[in-house]
């Protein structure tokens, strides 16, 4: 075990904070903090959420906690866990805890005093430190150094540490994305390879969110190439996969300065198989999101006519489309080394700055014309529409109301009883 100090740092000691260490009896028990709060901090990293974990059982953390006044919520009660809330800051406190079984995914627990214990049965090295309120920094497996060294590495055996829980394959990939700065080590990856049958005991909803949280990671092309040679891709979501595209994505997200982590954008790009919402059992909400982009009538390419983009950025509106040109743009074997691409670009500046052109003219008007209520109403409206954009959405309402009369007029007189189909974009 190493004991070494770290500097105090301003979360340490902000209001909030303080209020839940004296309410947990700091500095008489020996509480800690623990888990990513301790990571960052000894990696110079913003530190967003804190994490605590205590000796003292549960029902005693819950009642020190009530005494002082501090709401309690009691979100993993089975596993010591709950959750203060003070002064508007929210914080999970753990009795610390060692495993006494382990099936693949759940571990049946006791609780326990020993520090040492808790530490062990933790994920990996830079996950596994605890920290004094006073600086006092507890590194039993050199998490330290590792997080420094942008080191993702399990403690103990990789194979045993991801038999206990198959999802810490998912998790390995998800922390060398946000903080790998050297290469996961040939053990761990073979671990991986070896065990990957393993996931499919992972339920459909924990592998989508721990696939979204790798997803919205500013730059996770590397370690999603990664899962591609050990096969874990294939254990997750249906083939075919593109990581090639996703990186390409990823690149022209980056030089277009878009605001990176649209996992759901860089699924569609990874994985372009309809059976991937089946799959992750998305919501409807976000099975469409991840359809609509291919549905998407607009056929992009360096050659899309200005008329054709009026069709789609009318039609389908700008974030769909942006969508869609980034995509079939990341297929082009160039678009990482030519992100300026002028047609591209012209693409993405047009979907980027679109704002919605109404129609000028409405189903009332055409009422007003004497046309009666029914589907002929639509088909003028839809006529009008092709007219609208055709002319660049440019023309005012008095024009359109003129055109709208024309095409009225033309109609009854060809005795057709419609209006001709609007053209296809």
């Amino acid at each position: 075990m190493t004991i070494q100090p770290l500097t105090i740092q301003t979360w340490m000691t902000a209001a909030p904070v303080m209020r839940v260490l004296a309410a947990l009896g700091a500095p008489q028990v020996d509480v800690r903090f623990v888990g990513g709060a301790v990571r960052n901090a000894v990696m110079g990293l913003p530190v967003t959420e804190i994490d605590i974990a205590t000796p003292e059982l549960p029902d005693v953390v819950t009642q020190r906690l009530k005494n002082a006044g501090i709401k309690v919520v009691p979100t993993g009660i089975d596993h010591g866990t709950v959750m203060a809330v003070a002064d508007g800051a929210t914080f999970e406190i753990t009795t610390l805890r060692r495993d006494t079984a382990c099936d693949g995914r759940h571990a049946a627990v006791e609780f326990t005093t020993d520090w040492h214990e808790d530490a062990r049965r933790r994920d990996f090295t830079m996950n596994a430190m605890s920290l004094k309120p006073d600086g006092a920094l507890f590194d039993d497996h050199n998490g330290a150094e590792d997080a420094k060294a942008g080191r993702v590495r399990f403690v103990g055996i990789p194979a045993d540490r991801i038999q206990e829980d198959y999802l810490r394959i998912l998790r390995l990939f998800r922390f060398f994305a946000w903080y790998g700065g050297t290469a996961i080590d040939e053990t761990t990856l073979a671990a991986c390879r070896i065990h990957a049958p393993g996931l499919a005991r992972l339920s459909a909803e924990r592998i989508q969110q721990e696939l979204a949280k790798l997803l919205s990671v500013p730059a996770p092309q590397d370690a999603v190439k990664l899962m591609a040679a050990t096969e874990v891709l294939a254990h997750i979501l249906p083939a075919p996969h593109a990581p090639d595209v996703l990186a390409r994505l990823v690149a022209l997200e980056a030089s277009h300065t878009l605001a990176p982590g649209d996992w759901l954008r860089r699924l569609a790009a990874l994985a372009p198989s309809d059976a991937v919402a089946d799959r992750l059992k998305l919501s409807n909400a976000d099975r469409e999101r991840l359809a609509a982009p291919r549905r998407a009538a607009l056929r992009v390419d360096d050659r899309t006519s200005p008329l054709a983009l009026r069709h789609a950025l009318y039609h389908l509106g700008g974030p769909l489309v942006r969508d869609r040109v980034l995509l079939a743009w990341a297929h082009e074997a160039d678009a990482q080394t030519a992100p300026q691409s002028a047609p591209w670009r012209a693409l993405l500046d047009a979907a980027e700055t679109w704002t919605p052109k109404p129609l000028p003219v409405t189903g009332g008007d055409v009422l007003d014309l004497g046309v009666a209520p029914g589907p002929e109403v639509g088909r003028l409206l839809t006529a009008m529409e092709d007219w609208w954009i055709g002319a660049g959405f440019a023309p005012s309402r008095t024009e359109a109301h003129a055109q709208l009369s024309h095409i009225a007029s033309a109609t009854k007189k060809d005795g057709s009883g419609g209006v001709p189909e609007p053209s296809a974009f």
